[in-house]
């Protein structure tokens, strides 16, 4: 008997020993691969010419702090960003990404512009001079060199229009009451629906539920430990290789009625941003971004990584058509639908399916400051 329980003992202690040097060896040759895969990714970015003659360093710099920024916990919307004093990405301790304000005369007195989306409005993969704020901030300064104008970049990974809202709330209850607001939406909505299959919850919403309670209950916290292992990670892009051919998950076909309620979704809250607008005197515009779909001539890149992002396009048509075509927001004069912007561009404009390279900014600045110009000449 003693020896059966030391024999059993024994196997016991070497599988757990196999199972943590098997660990801790995907974990380097993940960290390796993680790492080394943005260099490459970024290479072939270069390659697209979507960045012009900027040095290949910089935009190496600019990925690699992307990949390098953190989150953490935030009340009511989740998460936000943690402070990052990057080369070309700058993140204040107030989570908020710099943007050049060119007009800026005095802070106090000044005009302000609050301009809140996801990734987008962040501008991924542009410096900070070059995101969609700062060229908006050119541009009025252009048009407008007297004013004292003040622009604030909320934008932020993932975050859904619910979310913006949210945010947006957030800053009336501490009296930081904006003249103009800006939202820019449309990418989010379409993801967030995917994943949680309905329309209108925060990105990631599903993690957020596996992680509720976690520390009262053990198992979730086995659970969890296991699903966020390497060894996980190694089994779960096995088995949908094998499955699919592919490391990815593939998305499924969605229905007309999620894509209706995305966008009957969407509209609600862009109605209860506007009841805020006369209870605190401040002008709300909604801009429908583009993605990659929306675009008419596509680039030899560009083609590229429509098809291997092809899952999600049966979505984000079906959702446009039905925000395009909603009552609400055919009725409503502060909506407006910038999704085909790149119609009339040729050369590469994004480097994924929806994130563009620092021109694709500027082209959508120009077409917020097309809409927003007479209100600012009113102030």
């Amino acid at each position: 008997m003693k020896n059966k329980l030391k024999f059993t003992y024994i196997i016991i202690r070497n599988t757990l020993i196999l199972f943590l040097i098997l660990e801790i060896g995907l974990g380097i040759f993940y960290n390796y691969h993680d790492e080394s895969g943005i260099d490459t990714n970024t290479e072939k970015i270069i390659a697209s010419g979507i960045y012009g003659d900027l040095d290949p360093n910089i935009v190496k710099e600019i990925f690699r702090e992307l990949r390098q920024q953190d989150m953490e916990w935030k009340p009511y919307v989740h998460y936000g960003f943690k402070e990052m004093l990057g080369k070309q990405n700058t993140i204040y301790k107030n989570g908020i990404r710099k943007t050049v304000n060119l007009s800026i005369k005095d802070s106090t007195t000044a005009l302000k512009i609050f301009c809140f989306g996801g990734s987008t409005m962040y501008s991924s993969g542009a410096r900070d001079a070059y995101t969609i704020p700062s060229e908006l901030s050119k541009l009025i300064h252009s048009s407008f060199p007297d004013k004292n104008i003040e622009i604030t970049n909320f934008g932020c990974h993932g975050y859904t229009r619910g979310m913006e809202n949210i945010q947006l709330q957030l800053e009336l209850t501490k009296n930081n009451i904006p003249d103009i607001v800006v939202f820019y939406d449309g990418v989010n909505e379409v993801i967030s629906a995917h994943q949680n299959n309905v329309a209108g919850l925060p990105t990631n919403s599903y993690n957020r539920k596996k992680e509720f309670k976690i520390g009262h209950d053990y198992k979730k916290r086995i659970r969890l430990m296991v699903n966020s292992s390497n060894l996980n990670r190694m089994y779960t892009t096995l088995r949908l290789k094998i499955k699919t051919n592919s490391p990815y998950r593939k998305m499924e076909v969605r229905s007309n009625s999620l894509a209706t309620s995305i966008a009957s979704t969407y509209a609600g809250y862009i109605k209860i941003s506007k009841s805020l607008e006369s209870n605190y005197d401040f002008k709300v515009f909604n801009f429908l971004q583009p993605v990659i779909y929306s675009k008419k001539e596509l680039s030899k890149a560009e083609e590229d990584q429509a098809k291997h992002h092809e899952y999600y396009k049966n979505l984000y048509h079906l959702s446009y058509k039905s925000i395009r075509e909603d009552s609400i927001l055919v009725a409503d004069s502060t909506f407006t639908d910038i999704s085909t912007a790149f119609n009339n561009f040729n050369e590469t404009i994004y480097f994924d399916f929806c994130h563009t390279g620092e021109k694709g900014n500027e082209i959508v600045a120009q077409q917020i400051f097309n809409q927003i110009k007479l209100e600012i000449a009113k102030q």
